[in-house]
């Protein structure tokens, strides 16, 4: 009895064992699956690239030849168009150390803040660090123009490029934008730095050295009016032209043409022929170009508009100067 009561307990305990491994077996087969399904699909092989022959490969990681990356030998290499040089900065300095060491400052563009210490010229004076002790250790400021007297231990200050005080060099530096030192006060300041200033700026901030454009006439007032509208018309006419459109050309036409008529006034006004010989003909292939276009004619317009075009350039070259800001005038006599 005791033997049958034994062994039911051993059978018992045999099939709790085999049930808990299924079911543990079950859960790993489970697990298993469940992370296959979260893993992301095998990727297919790469393609291999090629081999090229021996000796033509290209190490790992970096890009063939002849693409970017890669240096070129330098036997092949194009040199590249060097970039125009940048305008020199100006260095804020003191006239003492000008003075001192000038040799290290000629060439270089300044700023300098210093008093005035003697008026040389009209456009030049000497300016010194210390308003209270006069020194030798003076620097020669050279300008332009000046505006206004330069007042003697006011502050200043100046910007412009030094240079030896030498009438070659102050002339090469200058290009024609200042009248020089005259020879004895260049002897009296021999071996002293100059700077030629294009700015002179008070303490006030008025720049004494600025150009300032002439007064325009009554009859320049006019005529820059005029020309402030040719641009413009002659502009649209192109596109006028371009685009065969017939009311376009005569919205410009009827501009230019009055236009043209104000400057032939103007230099009939200043008794030249050959001014005025331009503006007729510019005003003839105005009219020329209107009457084309009406008939539908647009290659005679397109010629006639070539015409017009070596008119306003011809007047510009021979009777416009750019001036200092950059505005333009009236030709001068006398200049080119």
């Amino acid at each position: 009895m005791n033997v049958h009561h034994s062994f039911g307990r051993l059978a018992l305990a045999a099939a709790v064992t085999a049930w808990i491994v299924s079911i543990a077996l079950a859960g790993a087969g489970a697990d298993r699956a469940g992370r296959q399904q979260l893993q992301p699909p095998a990727q297919p092989p790469a393609a291999q690239q090629p081999q090229g022959p021996p000796g033509n490969q290209t190490p790992a990681g970096q890009p063939p030849q002849g693409q970017p990356g890669n240096q070129t030998p330098a036997g092949n290499q194009t040199p590249a168009t060097p970039a125009p040089p940048a305008p020199k900065p100006a260095i804020p300095v003191a006239a003492s150390s000008i003075a001192a060491r000038p040799e290290t400052f000629y060439g270089q563009n300044v700023s300098v803040y210093a008093t005035i210490e003697q008026q040389l010229t009209p456009t030049a004076f000497t300016i010194d660090q210390d308003p209270k002790n006069s020194s030798d250790k003076q620097v020669v400021v050279l300008a332009r123009r000046l505006h206004e007297k330069p007042e003697p231990n006011a502050y200043i200050t100046v910007i412009g490029e030094v240079v030896r005080a030498d009438a070659a060099e102050i002339a090469k530096a200058a290009k024609g934008s200042a009248a020089g030192l005259p020879p004895d006060v260049l002897a009296q300041h021999a071996g002293k730095p100059v700077i030629i200033a294009t700015a002179v700026i008070t303490t006030a901030l008025n720049d004494i050295a600025k150009f300032i454009p002439p007064p325009m006439t009554p009859e320049e007032e006019v005529l820059d009016k005029a020309m402030k509208s040719v641009g413009p018309a002659n502009g649209a006419l192109r596109k006028g032209i371009e685009a065969s459109n017939a009311e376009l050309v005569k919205t410009n036409t009827d501009v230019l043409a009055k236009a043209f008529a104000e400057v032939e006034t103007f230099w009939k006004g200043r008794d030249n022929a050959q001014a005025v010989k331009i503006a007729q003909t510019a005003r003839g292939a105005v009219d020329a170009i209107a009457k084309a276009a009406a008939m539908g004619n647009w290659n005679e317009a397109k010629t006639q508009n070539t015409t017009l075009g070596q008119q306003c350039a011809s007047c510009h070259k021979t009777f416009r100067e750019r001036l200092e800001d950059g505005s333009f005038a009236v030709r001068r006599p006398g200049t080119r």
